[in-house]
């Protein structure tokens, strides 16, 4: 079975981006529009091995909150954070999550990913 990285953006244009990279190095991509699509999501789908979210999003919680979910329902799973208008201290973060600042380039996110993913 492949590992599967899961996308949460809203924006329809930078998911299909971020998308396509993650497809480039390999891996399955599941993708959703929410945190709570990507909570449904991670309750059927046993192969994520990585989640990669935008902070702000529309719904009950935003990435932030996803995250926090993530690391209480399955704390293995890595998180990398994304956005644009917020940051978050490195310190704040488990071992196991990132905070990748936008604007980043397709290469700081494949290098990113590679950190839990190798290829």
């Amino acid at each position: 079975m492949s590992l599967t990285v899961l996308v949460v953006e809203d924006d329809e244009t930078l998911r299909s981006l971020i998308v396509e990279a993650v497809s480039l190095l390999g891996f399955r991509v599941l993708d959703c529009a929410s945190a709570d699509d990507a909570l449904t999501t991670l309750v059927d789908c046993s192969s994520v091995a990585l989640v990669i979210t935008d902070v702000c999003m529309p719904g009950s919680m935003d990435g932030i909150g996803l995250a926090k979910m993530i690391w209480i329902r399955w704390p293995s799973l890595p998180v990398i954070i994304t956005s644009g208008n917020r940051t978050m201290p490195e310190d704040l973060l488990p071992d196991h999550a990132m905070f990748l600042r936008k604007p980043w380039t397709l290469d700081v996110l494949h290098s990113a990913i590679t950190v839990y993913l190798p290829e």
